[in-house]
C-alpha cells in the first residue's frame, strides 16, 4: 500500500527523502526545546545503529516542534559515524509530539525502511544498546512492535500505572508495562499503518499519540512483545502540576480507542503476559518526588467544581464510596488517604462510558473532570507506598491492574446499557 500524500512534511524535505532514496533502519527523535539532552540522544541512536546493525542503511530523524533553543541546530551539529545520514525537519500540523511522530512515520515509509525505533529527546539514562534492544525483535524475530519495559521510580509513571497499564490489560488481554513509555520500535508495515491512518486531527497528535500506537498495533494484529530497557532517566514531572494535559489527551484517546476497537476489547477475557527481551535487571532508580498535600487540594477543588457531574456520571454506588473519599480528603492533616482499587476501577470505566455515550457534557469536560480524581488516587497510592521499595509497589500495581481485568463485567454492562439507551434516544 502506498502512503498517502505526506500531511506534516514540507516538499523540501519530501525531495531531501527521496534523495536518500531507502533505508533499512530509521531512529526518529521528536522534540521541543530539549537542546540540553539531544545531543547524548542523537548520540547513542546513530551509534547503536552502526554497532549493532552494521549490514543496514541507517537514517536518524529530529522532528522538530519550532524550538526557540537551538534544538536543530544541536542536531545538525552532532557529530554522527558518516553512514549515518541525517534528516532534520520541523513538521506541519497540530503542535505535539503526536504530529512529530507522523513526519517520522511519513519518512519511513517514503525511505521503505524495515526497522524503526522512536526514542524521547530528554533521555539522560540511553545507551547504543537501546537500539537493540527495541529493533532486534522487529528484524531477527519479525514482531510487528516492541514497546519498552524500563525500572521506574514508584514515583514515576502515575498515568501509566493508573490508566494506561489497567486499561491496556483489562480491555486487550495483554500485559505491556509501558503502554505510553514513549520509546518503541516498529516495523516498516506498521509505520505505513500509521502514517495513513486519518487520526492526526485529535489528541493523538498530542500526547495520545503513545497509547494509539501501542493500541493499534494490539488491535490490528501485529505481533506485539517488550523489550527490557533497564533504568529510564528523564526529565520527570510533578502529577499534582505538570501532567494535567497530558493525563486528559491519554484518557480520551483510550475512550475513543474504546468506540473504534469495541468489537475487539468486548470479546477478550482474561489477560496474557506479552515476551519481554533482554536482561531483567533489579536495581533501585533514582528517587522521585510527589507532592501529596497538592494533590489532595487538587482533589477537593474538584471536587467542589464537579460535584454534580461526578454524581451524574459515577454509578450511585461508586458516588457513595467517592463521597467517604472526599470526607477523609477534607480531613487529612498528614494521616491517610484511601482510595481503594475496586473503586477506582469503576471510577474509569463509569468515565469511559460517559464519554463515548452520555451527550449532557462536552467531551472534553468529561475528562478535566477525571484529572482531580486521578490526584486523589495517585495522592493513596503515594501515602500506601510511602515505606515500599520499588519492587513492593510494583506488586501493588499490578493488583490494581488486574482489579481492572476483574472489574471488567462491570464494564461491560454499563458499557451495553449506555449503548442501547444511546440507540434509543436517537430514533
Amino acid at each position: 500500500m502506498p502512503l498517502a500524500e505526506c500531511r506534516a512534511l514540507d516538499e523540501e524535505i519530501v525531495e531531501r527523502v527521496r534523495e536518500i532514496g531507502e533505508a533499512d533502519i530509521l531512529v526518529g527523535i521528536p522534540s521541543f526545546r530539549n537542546a540540553d539532552t539531544i545531543a547524548h540522544v542523537v548520540k547513542a541512536a546513530a551509534e547503536g545503529m552502526v554497532r549493532y546493525f552494521p549490514d543496514l542503511r541507517p537514517v536518524l530523524v529530529n522532528s522538530d516542534g519550532g524550538s526557540t533553543d537551538r534544538t536543530r541546530e544541536v542536531v545538525l551539529d552532532t557529530p554522527v559515524p558518516p553512514q549515518v545520514e541525517k534528516v532534520v525537519t520541523p513538521y506541519r500540523g497540530l503542535p505535539g509530539k503526536g504530529s512529530a511522530f507522523l513526519a517520522i512515520f511519513e519518512i519511513a515509509s517514503l525511505l521503505r525502511a524495515k526497522v524503526c525505533v522512536v526514542v524521547d529527546s530528554d533521555l539522560r539514562s540511553i545507551t547504543p544498546e537501546w537500539i537493540r534492544l527495541l529493533g532486534e525483535p522487529v528484524w531477527r524475530h519479525s514482531y510487528g512492535f516492541v514497546a519498552p519495559s524500563y525500572i521506574r521510580h514508584k514515583y514515576d509513571g502515575t498515568i501509566t500505572n493508573n490508566l494506561a497499564y489497567p486499561m491496556t490489560q483489562a480491555l486487550y488481554g495483554r500485559r505491556i508495562r509501558q503502554p505510553i513509555g514513549g520509546d518503541f520500535g516498529f516495523s516498516g508495515a506498521l509505520a505505513l499503518t500509521y502514517a495513513n491512518m486519518e487520526v492526526f486531527n485529535t489528541d493523538i497528535a498530542k500526547f495520545g499519540i503513545d497509547i494509539w500506537m501501542t493500541t493499534t498495533a494490539l488491535a490490528e494484529g501485529f505481533r506485539v512483545c517488550q523489550a527490557s530497557m533497564g533504568v529510564k532517566i528523564h526529565n520527570v514531572k510533578d502529577p499534582g502540576s505538570d501532567l494535567g494535559s497530558m493525563f486528559t489527551q491519554v484518557a480520551s484517546t483510550i475512550f475513543a480507542l474504546m468506540r473504534e476497537y469495541e468489537v475487539k476489547w468486548m470479546g477478550v477475557q482474561g489477560s496474557m503476559p506479552t515476551r519481554v527481551f533482554g536482561e531483567l535487571k533489579q536495581v533501585e532508580p533514582e528517587p522521585v518526588g510527589i507532592n501529596v498535600e497538592n494533590l489532595i487540594d487538587h482533589f477537593l477543588v474538584g471536587f467542589i467544581e464537579y460535584e454534580e457531574m461526578w454524581r451524574r456520571i459515577l454509578d450511585p454506588s461508586t458516588y457513595r464510596e467517592l463521597l467517604e473519599v472526599v470526607k477523609e480528603a477534607e480531613g487529612w492533616e498528614g494521616g491517610s488517604l484511601s482510595y481503594p482499587d475496586q473503586l477506582w476501577a469503576r471510577t474509569v470505566y463509569d468515565f469511559a462510558v460517559a464519554w463515548n455515550f452520555l451527550k449532557e457534557y462536552p467531551r472534553p469536560d468529561i475528562v478535566e473532570a477525571l484529572v482531580p480524581l486521578y490526584c486523589a488516587r495517585t495522592a493513596s497510592f503515594r501515602l500506601r507506598t510511602e515505606h515500599l521499595d520499588t519492587l513492593e509497589a510494583e506488586q501493588l500495581v499490578q493488583q490494581g491492574a488486574d482489579e481492572f481485568e476483574l472489574l471488567k463485567p462491570y464494564l461491560l454492562d454499563r458499557w451495553r446499557r449506555a449503548r442501547q439507551l444511546a440507540f434509543r434516544s436517537s430514533w
